[in-house]
C-alpha cells in the first residue's frame, strides 16, 4: 500500500469558554469541504470535548486536531483529575474486540464539576455517536479521549494498526517532524527529525518522506544513504528506520542522530539504538550498523524524536495503557514526557496477531 504520512497536529489550549467557541470555528472551517463529514457533527464534537476540558477539569486543557485525507482527528488532553468507567457511556463496542479503556485507579465516587454536575455522560455519548472511532485513557493524572470524524485514513490492516502525534514548537503551524509507514509483505515505519524547527527543519523532513515514498523497500542501508545525498540541499537532518516482519518474525532497524526507539513485548521492552550523526550535511553518513532482533505476535514499536523524553515507565505510569489505539497512546506519552523546547513527534505500532505466551 501506499505511504501513509503525518499529517501535523495543531494544540488548541482550553482554558476559558472563548477558547472552545475559536476550536468549534477552527474545526467547522476544517469539515466545510469535507463530504464524509455530516452537517455540524464536527463543530458539535468539538464543542463537546472543549466544554468537557473547562466542566470537568480543575485547570483546563487542550484538544490536538489535525485533517486526515478525509475526516478529521480530535485528541482532548488534560492533567487531571481523570475519569472513572461510570463517567462514559457504555461502548456498544465492548464485544467486538475493539480495546476497552482503562479505570482510573481510585474510588468510583461522582465527582463534581465546576458548576456542580456531575458525570459526562451526554457529552461523551454525543461525541461518541459521531465518531468513526472513539476511545479514551484515564488514571490519575489525567484523561485523553480520541474521536475521528468523517473517513478513518488507512492506519489498520488485518495484522496492523498504527497512529501517532507530530506537534510544532509552541503548538501551531509547521513541524520539522515527521513521520511515515508503508505495508507491503512488511510494515516499514520511519521518523524523521530535520534540525531545528520551522520552514526549514519542515522541507528537510519532507525531502526524506519523498524519498520514503519511492524506496524499494529492500536494503535499510540503501535508503539512509539515499536521504543523505537527497538532504544536502537542505539543513539536514535525523531519521530512525524500522522493518518489521511477522513471517519471519525479524525486526530490523537502522538509525543515525537522536531518534530513539523501543520495542513492548509483553511485560518487557527494549531499546533499539541509533547512531551518532546527522544526514545532509558535508560530514560523512556513519557507517550503518543495522541492528536486527526478534518481533513476536502483540508487541508494540515506538519511534519518536528527541522532543519527547526517551525515559518513562510504561508499566508503572500508564496500566494497560499498549490496548489502546496508537495515537492516542502516542498522545499520552507527548502530553506528559515532552521536552517543550522542540517539535515532537511520536509513532506507535502494534502487531494485532494474538500474544505468543511461552
Amino acid at each position: 500500500m501506499a505511504p501513509v504520512n503525518s499529517p501535523v497536529h495543531q494544540r488548541h489550549p482550553i482554558q476559558v469558554e472563548e477558547d472552545v467557541g475559536a476550536l468549534r470555528r477552527t474545526v467547522a472551517e476544517m469539515a466545510a469541504d469535507l463530504p464524509s463529514l455530516r452537517d455540524g457533527d464536527a463543530d458539535l464534537v468539538a464543542t463537546e470535548l472543549g466544554t468537557n476540558l473547562l466542566r470537568h477539569t480543575d485547570q483546563g486543557g487542550y484538544v490536538l486536531y489535525r485533517a486526515l485525507t478525509d475526516g478529521i482527528e480530535l485528541l482532548a488532553l488534560d492533567g487531571g483529575p481523570g475519569l472513572r468507567a461510570g463517567d462514559v457511556p457504555p461502548d456498544p463496542n465492548r464485544e467486538t474486540g475493539r480495546p476497552v479503556p482503562q479505570e482510573s485507579p481510585r474510588p468510583s465516587v461522582p465527582r463534581e464539576s465546576r458548576d456542580g454536575s456531575r458525570g459526562l455522560g451526554a457529552g461523551l455519548n454525543t461525541v461518541r455517536r459521531r465518531s468513526v472511532d472513539f476511545d479514551w485513557y484515564a488514571t490519575s493524572a489525567g484523561t485523553a479521549i480520541l474521536a475521528r470524524l468523517g473517513a478513518s485514513d488507512s492506519t489498520r490492516t488485518a495484522s496492523w494498526q498504527w497512529g501517532g502525534v507530530n506537534v510544532p514548537l509552541g503548538g501551531s503551524g509547521v513541524s520539522g517532524d515527521g513521520w511515515a509507514v508503508r505495508v507491503d509483505q512488511r510494515l516499514v515505519a520511519l521518523v524523521v527529525d530535520g534540525l531545528g524547527h520551522g520552514e526549514h527543519a519542515a522541507a528537510a523532513t519532507q525531502v526524506a518522506l519523498t524519498e520514503f515514498q519511492h524506496w524499494s523497500m529492500r536494503d535499510p542501508r540503501s535508503f539512509v544513504g539515499h536521504v543523505h545525498e537527497a538532504m544536502l540541499s537542505t539543513r539536514g537532518g535525523v531519521l530512525g528506520l524500522c522493518v518489521l516482519d511477522q513471517e519471519s518474525g525479524e525486526l530490523t532497524y537502522v538509525g543515525v542522530g537522536n531518534i530513539h526507539g523501543r520495542v513492548f513485548c509483553g511485560q518487557g521492552s527494549h531499546r533499539l539504538l541509533s547512531r551518532v550523526g546527522v544526514l545532509g550535511t558535508e560530514i560523512p553518513v556513519p557507517d550503518m550498523q543495522v541492528a536486527t532482533g526478534e518481533w513476536r505476535p502483540g508487541a508494540t514499536l515506538m519511534l519518536a524524536t528527541d522532543g519527547i523524553k526517551a525515559h518513562w515507565d510504561q508499566d508503572g505510569e500508564y496500566p494497560a495503557l499498549l490496548a489502546h489505539d496508537p495515537a492516542l497512546i502516542a498522545a499520552i506519552v507527548e502530553r506528559d514526557h515532552s521536552e517543550g523546547n522542540d517539535d515532537a513527534a511520536l509513532l506507535v505500532v502494534r502487531d494485532l496477531r494474538n500474544p505468543v505466551h511461552a
